[in-house]
C-alpha cells in the first residue's frame, strides 16, 4: 500500500485524507501552516510533496517571503524542503466541493483540479493521485508562475 502524506491538516487536509483512504492510501496528517519549518527535510528528499496550505496571514502570521509578495506560498514550501519536489494542489476547490464533486474516469462531469510544479515526475505523481480520488488534472506551469494563480488572495482561490 503507498502512503501519502499532506502538510496542513484542515478541512482540505482532511478531505482529501478521506478520499485517500478510500481509494486504498494509507494517509498521515501534519501540521498547520505557520509551522512549515518544522517538516523534516531530509525524509522528503527527492519526493513529490503535495503542497496544500492555504497560508492566511490573519490565522498564520507573516511568513517570510510570502508576505512580502517575493514568493508563492508552494515556492516558502519548497525553499525549506530542499531536495523534495513541491506540486502546489488543491487550493482552488473548497473541501465541501472536493468531497461532492469526485467522479469517476470518463464521467461527462468529472472535475479537473490545478496543479503546479516544477518537476514533470513529481507532477506526473500528483496526477496519479488525483485520477485514483476521481479528479483530473489541469497542469498550471511552475511553481512560482502557476502556484500564485490559485494560492489565498487570488481570484481563483477556492474557484473549482
Amino acid at each position: 500500500m503507498t502512503t501519502v502524506g499532506f502538510i496542513c491538516s484542515g478541512n482540505v487536509g482532511g478531505t482529501v485524507a478521506r478520499l485517500a483512504v478510500a481509494a486504498g492510501y494509507d494517509v498521515v496528517l501534519s501540521i498547520p501552516p505557520r509551522a512549515y519549518t518544522a517538516v523534516p527535510v531530509q525524509p522528503l528528499a527527492s519526493k513529490p510533496v503535495f503542497d496544500t496550505i492555504n497560508s492566511i496571514p490573519q490565522r498564520d502570521g507573516r511568513i517570510s517571503g510570502l508576505s512580502d509578495g517575493s514568493l508563492s506560498s508552494s515556492e516558502v514550501l519548497q525553499r525549506h524542503l530542499g531536495t523534495a519536489h513541491v506540486v502546489k494542489v488543491f487550493n482552488n476547490i473548497t473541501f465541501w466541493h472536493l468531497a461532492s464533486l469526485a467522479r469517476p474516469a470518463g464521467a461527462a462531469d468529472r472535475s479537473a483540479l490545478p496543479i503546479a510544479g516544477d518537476d514533470p515526475a513529481a507532477k506526473a505523481a500528483v496526477t496519479r493521485f488525483l485520477d485514483a480520488i476521481a479528479y483530473d488534472t489541469m497542469d498550471a506551469a511552475t511553481l512560482g508562475s502557476g502556484g500564485r494563480r490559485f494560492q489565498f488572495g487570488t481570484d481563483a482561490f477556492v474557484a473549482p
